[in-house]
């Protein structure tokens, strides 16, 4: 017996250890169990509630309650600044949110109205010019006997420092005296290649501050080459003319006023150089600059094309120091291209890259109005409003050194 006790015995502490461990391997089957099902249930999408419940009105901080991860993201999406410690969204942040949805409704509510004047406008203009009771007339017509009150607008910061004029490379550019009215302004113009050969002309206007000029015979990245450089590398002669209250010439800036003169006054002056053809002579910029020339071309000058990089529709759309609401309607009509396309007489470009930063907004407005079947508009996909320059200025002086006819489509792509 007492054999038999002392065999059963450590049977039994076996029996009890396998059961003892078994059941610690279940327990820790079920501990492992449960921490797999709080992961799965951690890592299951949250439904989105947007907006997110709001803070405690005593809260000082926080606006909203603590967000969990999808609405995280999603007032990431919608540009609001989380706070990380807090996980909320502040009041100041959304302070500021609000105030910025607000100056963006405005922006757009102004937009419409304008968009709605103008539509009064033209549908009045269109039972005018049906009925016979008016014709249309270019700008130059229409600003006829009118002066400027620009003078009356202008903003203390309006008046800057004298600039003086640059100094480019001789071997590509020399100064060009020119008479605008009882103004004489500076130009720069590619000198004469000698041995009695004419060479087409690339009238260039720079962006910007288009009165002035600094260095604009550097080429820039191809990103940004504003240099229109390709024109004078491909064989044409160049003109850049500065204007009226630009560097150190006289008179006063008068934001596409006066400009639209000194513009025509320094392309009638280069048509008289020995060495320009003056059959072929072109007019491009950009910016600003394709804004003037497009001005330029709807007061009816005869130039054999026009290349417009990137204008504006309406002249209140710039941020200049000038009160526009301080002039009368009729004279910010004047300055605004999208009245007078009808003018255009010259085959004429309107080009814009497609992607932002761009006025690409101003094309399609300027595309959608009365214009000239001489006008053409071109979206370049894949661009933006500096990158559209290179690829697309060395495609266009390519044909017009070859006296091709400038192909361009609607729809571009780089």
């Amino acid at each position: 017996m007492r054999g038999q006790k002392g065999r059963i015995l450590p049977a039994i502490g076996v029996l009890l250890v396998m059961a003892f461990v078994g059941m610690k391997m279940t327990s820790r089957g079920w501990m492992s169990l449960d921490r797999l099902k709080d992961r799965v249930e951690a890592e299951r999408p949250v439904p989105l509630v947007w907006p997110p419940a709001l803070a405690a009105a005593d809260e000082g901080v926080c606006h909203t309650v603590k967000l969990n991860l999808a609405q995280i993201e999603k007032a990431q999406e919608e540009g609001l600044a989380v706070d990380k410690n807090r996980r909320c969204i502040s009041r100041t942040t959304m302070a500021e949110y609000e105030a910025e949805k607000a100056r963006h409704a405005a922006a757009r509510r102004a937009d419409a109205a304008r968009r709605e004047e103008q539509a009064q406008i033209e549908k009045t203009v269109e039972q005018q010019i049906s009925t016979g009771a008016i014709t249309l007339q270019n700008l130059l017509q229409a600003r006829a006997g009118l002066q400027t009150q620009i003078i009356t607008a202008l903003l203390p910061n309006a008046r800057t420092a004298i600039t003086p004029m640059p100094q480019p490379p001789a071997q590509w550019f020399v100064p060009m005296s020119y008479a605008s009215g009882n103004l004489q302004l500076k130009a720069f113009v590619t000198p004469d290649p000698g041995g009695g050969r004419k060479q087409p002309l690339m009238v260039w206007l720079t962006g910007g501050d288009s009165n002035t000029l600094g260095d604009f015979w550097t080429e820039g990245v191809a990103a940004n080459d504003q240099s229109a450089a390709a024109f004078r590398k491909a064989g044409m002669a160049m003109l850049f003319p500065t204007l009226r209250g630009g560097n150190d010439n006289p008179g006063q800036r008068e934001y596409f006023w006066g400009e639209v003169q000194d513009v025509a006054s320094a392309i009638l002056q280069a048509a008289q150089l020995p060495y320009v053809d003056a059959s072929r002579i072109y007019l491009g910029g950009h910016s600003t600059g394709a804004t003037l020339a497009l001005l330029t071309a709807s007061a009816g000058l005869p130039v054999q094309g026009v290349f417009a990089f990137g204008p504006v529709d309406e002249i209140s759309g710039y941020d200049w120091p000038v009160k526009w609401g301080q002039l009368p309607v009729e004279e910010r009509r004047l300055r605004s291209p999208m009245y007078w396309l009808h003018g255009i007489k010259s085959p004429t470009w309107i080009i814009e890259g497609s992607k932002r930063p761009s006025n690409i907004n101003s094309l399609d407005n300027l595309c959608a109005v009365r214009k000239s079947e001489q006008v053409h508009c071109v979206t370049v996909h894949g661009s933006d409003h500096f990158s559209v320059l290179q690829p697309m200025t060395r495609r266009i002086a390519s044909q017009l050194v070859m006296g091709q006819s400038v192909q361009l489509q609607r729809d571009e792509k780089l």
